[in-house]
């Protein structure tokens, strides 16, 4: 099969972690796209509602929400783009000021959202908050192929892609690894956001690569599609179909040639994300699983609107510091029992492990802490006197710049790669990648849901590391780090919603 050769996928994970080897060179060419979205071309814009935000609930508990039923598909639409890629919050006097939904690094945005309702093909603009038409030609029979699903009673579609230029221009090959991560943020953000509009979202993680950048005009050496989301309404009935042949080739607006002379100097990128494309209707799998939602009895916190409107990375002209002040530990078991309610995170967990480490949490000693979610729990693993000393050497970034000793606690994520590998082929690095980016934005909502900002990071050094998390000695390796706690410099914020 295609994507089989898994020493492609093996090399290109050792060449890529962040300080295993040596993969943060320069770049002779590294020539800027333009902010918040690369121009490419179009057939014209439709502007998108500025109508007020519906009322979408409280972060908790995570139930099956009906705030879309009064809703127009067009209206929950503009609600899914505008809540999760859009500008939501301007900072005064940061460094990065403009946030969205969900985090990227140092704000480059490489995620976009391709709209492909029954008839049509679009790209949202975050800066206008539009649609820029990409087609006007019906592709859902492509879709059906691609996917290997029919699309019969669905409500909507949406692929998200990574434009891997706007990060590889100052991380190089490494700009796949974050890339993947921040898509996968993105598709967390969807999915909580979707199932509070009514919808039942069906993330495809498995589909044919080439018909669905041709049906999107993607040039395959800059761009690539990670996911096609379908978005069904609630009980919709959804069945599996038959690939019969190649799709049919039409013609749709394409990118044009741009920054595919600076992407050929990411030659281990360029291959790897050619080695996780599937080509032949025997790659896709028997079938994928819409999650369902779990009710969780936990009392309201915050607002769902305003928790993502609140998010943030706790930035500072000079780095990352907390306040020093402990969290309570009955907010972090708090955090952790809704985070086991979220529709997907159970089986997240399954492929994903996650651990703890607790610096200044108020009833929790200082020590490695493994998180379980099948009845969540805080499982102590081995117990230090100074975790914030712990984690600062084990950090790539200078103590001046990372303030660790008044970091309360970390989430890191783990997985098993080569297990990934085996199962999925090469197509399993994206996979993980972004099933661990899911799994972060939703601690990321939680936290900022009880006031707490949320660091995603990769500035670890891997080795040290999982000596800390008593990896060693076992398959998994580390994928995320997730500093969390109060920030020392807030900064005065501009709702830029509606």
């Amino acid at each position: 099969m295609h994507n089989r050769n898994l020493a492609v996928g093996r090399s290109f994970w050792l060449q890529t972690a962040y300080l295993r080897y040596e993969t943060m060179r320069d770049l002779e060419l590294r020539t800027e796209p333009e902010p918040f979205l690369t121009a490419a071309p179009h057939l014209g814009r439709i502007p998108l509602s500025m109508k007020p935000l519906p009322e979408l609930g409280s972060v908790e508990p995570l139930q099956q929400a009906r705030s879309g039923e009064g809703l127009s598909a067009l209206e929950k639409l503009t609600v899914l783009l505008h809540l999760t890629l859009g500008l939501v919050r301007c900072e005064a006097g940061s460094v990065r000021p403009f946030h969205r939904g969900a985090p990227s690094p140092r704000c480059l945005y490489a995620t976009e959202l391709y709209v492909v309702p029954s008839q049509g093909v679009y790209r949202y603009d975050p800066l206008l908050h539009a649609l820029e038409q990409r087609s006007g030609e019906a592709w859902w029979d492509v879709l059906e192929q691609a996917l290997g699903y029919s699309l019969a009673g669905a409500e909507n579609v949406l692929v998200v892609g990574a434009d891997v230029w706007r990060i590889a221009r100052l991380y190089a090959d490494f700009a796949y690894n974050i890339a993947t991560l921040e898509a996968g943020h993105v598709l967390g953000q969807l999915q909580v956001l979707s199932s509070r509009l009514g919808y039942e979202l069906m993330i495809h993680e498995h589909f044919l690569d080439e018909p669905v950048m041709q049906l999107l005009g993607m040039n395959g050496k800059v761009r690539t599609p990670l996911a096609v989301v379908v978005l069904w309404p609630h009980g919709a009935a959804r069945k599996r179909t038959q690939v019969f042949g190649a799709p049919p080739a039409r013609p749709a607006v394409a990118d044009n040639a741009r920054f595919e002379q600076e992407m050929n100097q990411c030659v281990e990128l360029q291959q790897m994300m050619e080695a996780s494309r599937l080509k032949f209707a025997g790659e896709l799998p028997e079938a994928e699983q819409a999650p369902s939602a779990v009710p969780f009895a936990g009392a309201k916190i915050a607002e769902l609107v305003d928790v993502i409107k609140s998010r943030n990375s706790g930035n500072d002209r000079i780095g990352l510091a907390a306040t020093g002040r402990p969290i309570p530990q009955e907010e972090l078991i708090g955090l952790l029992q809704a985070l086991a309610a979220f529709p997907d995170a159970q089986g997240l967990w399954q492929d994903i492990g996650l651990d703890l480490a607790a610096h200044r949490v108020a009833g929790m000693a200082s020590g490695v802490y493994r998180c379980a979610l099948s009845v969540p729990a805080y499982e102590p693993q081995s117990l230090h006197e100074d975790m914030g000393r712990m984690m600062e050497q084990a950090s790539v970034v200078d103590g001046k710049f990372i303030n660790f000793r008044s970091i309360p606690a970390a989430f890191y994520l783990t997985v098993d790669f080569e297990r990934t590998l085996q199962r999925h082929g090469n197509r399993g690095y994206q996979i993980m990648q972004m099933r661990a980016g899911r799994l972060a934005q939703h601690i990321c909502l939680l936290a900022a849901a009880r006031g707490w900002f949320a660091r995603p990071l990769k500035s670890y050094r891997d080795a040290e590391t999982e000596r800390l998390l008593g990896l060693s000695k076992t398959t998994k390796l580390v994928l995320y780090q997730i500093v969390i706690g109060e920030s020392d410099t807030p900064y005065l914020e501009f709702d830029m919603g509606w």
